[in-house]
């Protein structure tokens, strides 16, 4: 469990009401993660939320190839792992820690069914997942463009 005013400090989470606020508190801890360790691969199942809390995960694409393409560097502040909210629960890319990394880990699976019985925490947190998601299309389309 991590404290309410913790997740606050989020604009993902600081819409919402205060009994909501610590019931995803329950369900989340800070967890660190060393430099240089993946924390996900492109298919896995995606069970948890994640909020950079300090550090640096790169997310990458594996191209026909076999090359692997950085098109995002994550930093403080920033959702990690947003496909854990949206079917299939599958992770879209691969993510490594470039820097030593703390986070807040929340399940997503508890979070899922809080948004089922709650349909304003859904609503909420989806609609940020879609702002970060476009946000995040761009800088790849503007990473795939700088491509020769």
């Amino acid at each position: 469990m991590i404290s309410p005013e913790i997740l606050r400090r989020y604009p993902y989470f600081a819409t919402l009401r205060d009994e909501s606020l610590k019931d995803i508190a329950m369900m989340a801890e800070e967890v660190t993660v060393p430099a240089g360790q993946r924390m996900f691969g492109e298919g896995e199942p995606a069970d948890f939320l994640y909020i950079i809390i300090r550090g640096e995960v790169d997310i990458q694409y594996l191209l026909g190839n076999g090359e692997f393409r950085t098109v995002d560097t994550l930093v403080d502040g920033d959702l990690l792992v947003w496909s854990s909210m949206i079917e299939p629960y599958r992770t879209t890319g691969f993510g490594t820690a470039t820097k030593p990394t703390q986070l807040v880990k929340i399940s997503a699976c508890k979070l899922r069914d809080l948004s089922q019985r709650d349909p304003l925490v859904g609503y909420r947190l989806l609609i940020q997942v879609a702002k970060l998601l476009a946000h995040r299309l761009e800088g790849a389309r503007v990473q795939l463009a700088a491509v020769d």
